[in-house]
């Protein structure tokens, strides 16, 4: 097979490609509009599904339909309905997600009430009751790092559970007197 005869196949092919490649009919821009807009009972299915594999906030259903490029009415209304049915509360929500983080994660006041708002949950929901206990679990906490650590001498031991508990989001004076408390009594103090 000659170079000319090689050629002639490969424009043979290039010129098939292109005349099969006409560019489709533009709608027309309701056309366009209907197709993209969604309606309130898809809109309410987005936001179900997403129920279904999380408890969700308010504020991430608005930001999951919005990604699906619902419009800003449709998703107040479906969010309104579904607030009504009470399916989305954002209170209990923010009181059963601080009680988690507190308990598994042990986490501090500051750190759930940074965890709340990337939700976009308000920290202010929480009742006091639910603060009290902050320096239990914070001495809790220290208690079982300290064990977890032991192999290591008592300055670097105490500096990286201070460091810890404060990335934890206990106050300075919460992770002293958690440190204080869990601290050994006697025996020799390695410096």
């Amino acid at each position: 097979m000659s170079d000319r005869d090689r050629l002639a196949g490969v424009t043979q092919l290039s010129t098939w490609v292109a005349r099969d490649a006409e560019p489709e009919p533009e709608l027309e821009l309701e056309d366009a509009a209907a197709i993209e807009r969604v309606d309130e009972e898809s809109a309410r299915s987005i936001a179900l599904r997403a129920l279904g594999r999380k408890a969700a906030s308010r504020q991430e259903l608005d930001r999951t339909l919005e990604r699906r490029e619902v419009e800003p009415d449709v998703r107040a209304a479906v969010l309104d309905r579904l607030e009504a049915e009470g399916l989305v509360d954002d209170a209990q929500l923010a009181r059963d997600t601080a009680e988690r983080l507190r308990e598994r994660k042990h986490l501090g006041e500051r750190g759930v009430a940074a965890e709340l708002r990337k939700r976009g949950l308000d920290p202010d929901e929480l009742d006091d009751a639910d603060r009290d206990d902050e320096l239990q679990r914070a001495i809790d906490a220290a208690a079982e790092r300290r064990r977890r650590m032991g192999s290591l001498d008592d300055e670097t031991l105490e500096r990286r559970l201070a460091g810890w508990l404060q990335r934890r989001g206990f106050s300075g004076g919460t992770v002293r007197i958690a440190i204080e408390r869990t601290r050994t009594r006697g025996g020799p103090r390695f410096r």
